[in-house]
């Protein structure tokens, strides 16, 4: 009887060893970098998700929208797509007092430093303080697009949104929502 293991023996071991170990190590790694790019797609959804309940929230209490936000169809088009909305609307959102404009906010939903933006003004269009009063919405790192859409047809206070964003994580992941708003107490149609 032999106690001692042979050369050839020991090397298949050690190399069986080594396998098992690397195939451990990749299935490690794929399922952390699955983690990674699915924790990042929550972090997308859930600021486009944030930035959709905003968007409706102020929209209920909307007295105007602003001229340049105003949607109007062009000769033969179906539709007409703004790359940001700005409205008039109350400042406090759950306190609606459509006879009293004094109380009442100048909102702007856009793209200013790729970061998707709320920009909220006093009724005379300025900021109270020095610096404006900004709301990220959507961080710029996820490269957020946004777009609203009036279509020939719909409602003339309807308005449908796209929040577009893009991962950071190779491979990119892009997640998109589209959603209506409705505007309850203006035609955003001129």
């Amino acid at each position: 009887m032999r106690k001692t293991f042979a050369l050839t023996e020991l090397i298949i071991a050690i190399m069986m060893i080594a396998s098992i170990i690397a195939m451990s190590f990749s299935v490690y790694l794929f399922f952390s970098k699955q983690i990674m790019i699915n924790r990042e797609r929550y972090n997308m959804l859930s600021q486009i998700n944030y930035a959709f309940e905003d968007m409706a929230i102020r929209t209920k209490s909307a007295v105007r929208i602003d001229s340049l936000s105003a949607f109007s169809l062009a000769t033969n088009a179906i539709s007409d797509t703004k790359t940001q909305l700005k409205f008039f609307g109350e400042k406090d959102i759950y306190k609606i007092t459509p006879d009293e404009p004094a109380d009442n906010a100048w909102y702007e939903y856009r793209i200013e430093g790729g970061n998707l933006i709320l920009e909220t003004l006093d009724a005379a269009g300025k900021s109270k303080t020095p610096e404006r009063e900004i709301l990220t919405l959507v961080d710029a790192k996820y490269q957020p697009i946004v777009t609203f859409t009036w279509y020939e047809g719909y409602e003339p206070n309807f308005v449908t949104v796209n929040i577009a964003t893009k991962g950071t994580i190779k491979p990119q992941v892009e997640v998109s929502r589209t959603q209506g708003l409705r505007f309850w107490f203006i035609d955003v149609k001129k």
